[in-house]
């Protein structure tokens, strides 16, 4: 296994095989580094040899020289193929690699907390969910706490990459890996970056049900609480697997930023927001698929709900699909139940369970 995750690792990032042999697999580096023409990194394939040990743990470290990992971060992602988040705090108490006692403690108190919402969101998959599903502790448990770095303040926490959280469900819900919470919680902190902090956001219906996989108020309250309770201005995060390295990098997070936040949150609350079973019947009025046979076939149909208008949209398989431009030639109306978010005016289906042409 480690031999594929260092190749897999090293090619994710440029690096290209340039020669194989019976003993090595020989790698070149991406153009991005300035080193003499002719440098490669060669990985054994013989597994059992007396030194091989020996020999990864020294290709470790010359890999470590191109990345800002150390030796520990690539055992943890290319031993244990696990992932590793880095959170980098600094500012005036901490650029010598310190941090107050009270301090460290609401940081890695909001970061758990912040891991452990992460889990629920995706678990849950609801904007206005507060609850904590039991399969959450299941991937806590797994996530570690690893030796800090200087420079600044860098705590570094271990999380699990290929373990499965939540076993598939009734009506095809997929199951769930702890990769894909990793994934979210880049995918979030990126949001709040660069369209909250930096960017100027107005919360309507249709905004709401376009980034709904994004947005979690409670979640998005802890990341306003590491901020607030950990007097955080200046914040890298970083998670590196061995597929990819992200990093969301957060700069004089002031009180007009946090207002910001504050503010979006607030706009979330007070719209009517469900996620649930809902069954929707209507005529459809759009259609929209660049591949009839594949599975990102949209289908828009108008409904209604306690009597009021609503505008519905589903992702439609292939079947489905075929017989809704059927329907919508013969102007039937189709029935559409299954797990959706609703506003006031607009519904989206998250996962269908069932689909039928009304005669």
């Amino acid at each position: 296994m480690i031999i594929d995750n260092i190749i897999i690792f090293l090619v994710k990032r440029g690096w290209v095989v340039s020669n194989e042999t019976e003993k090595f697999i020989e790698l070149s580096p991406p153009t991005e580094f300035d080193i003499q023409e002719g440098f490669s990194i060669h990985v054994p394939r013989d597994t059992n040899k007396i030194d091989f040990q020996a020999y990864i743990d020294n290709l470790l470290e010359i890999i470590s020289d191109f990345y800002s990992l150390s030796f520990d971060d690539l055992s943890v992602l290319l031993k244990a193929d696990n992932a590793v988040l880095k959170v980098r705090v600094y500012d005036n108490q901490t650029k010598e690699g310190k941090i107050p006692l009270n301090r460290f403690e609401v940081l890695i108190e909001k970061v758990k907390q912040i891991l452990t919402d992460t889990a629920s969101f995706v678990i849950d998959k609801s904007v206005t969910s507060t609850r904590v599903p039991e399969e959450v502790s299941q991937y806590i448990n797994l996530c570690n706490f690893m030796q800090t770095e200087k420079g600044s303040f860098v705590a570094k926490i271990q999380l699990p990459s290929r373990e499965l959280v939540k076993n598939r469900e009734l009506f095809d819900r997929n199951e769930i890996y702890s990769e894909e919470i990793n994934q979210k919680l880049v995918e979030v902190l990126s949001f709040v970056n660069d369209s909250i902090f930096e960017g100027n956001v107005t919360v309507t219906e249709e905004y709401l049900i376009e980034n709904e996989n994004k947005i979690n108020v409670k979640l998005y309250k802890d990341i306003y609480s590491l901020f607030e309770k950990a007097d955080i201005k200046n914040v890298d995060f970083s998670l590196h697997d061995k597929t990819i390295s992200n990093s969301i990098v957060n700069t004089d997070v002031s009180k007009l930023k946090l207002f910001k936040l504050n503010q979006f949150i607030e706009q979330i609350e007070s719209q009517s927001f469900e996620v649930g079973e809902f069954s929707f019947t209507g005529k459809i009025t759009g259609l929209n698929s660049r591949d009839p046979d594949g599975l990102k076939n949209s289908v828009i149909f108008t409904s209604s709900y306690d009597n009021m208008p609503l505008i519905v949209t589903a992702n439609l398989d292939s079947d489905h699909y075929k017989k809704a431009i059927e329907a919508h030639k013969l102007k039937q109306n189709i029935t559409i139940r299954g797990l959706a978010k609703k506003t006031k005016t607009r519904a989206k289906f998250i996962e269908i369970t069932h689909f039928s042409v009304e005669e």
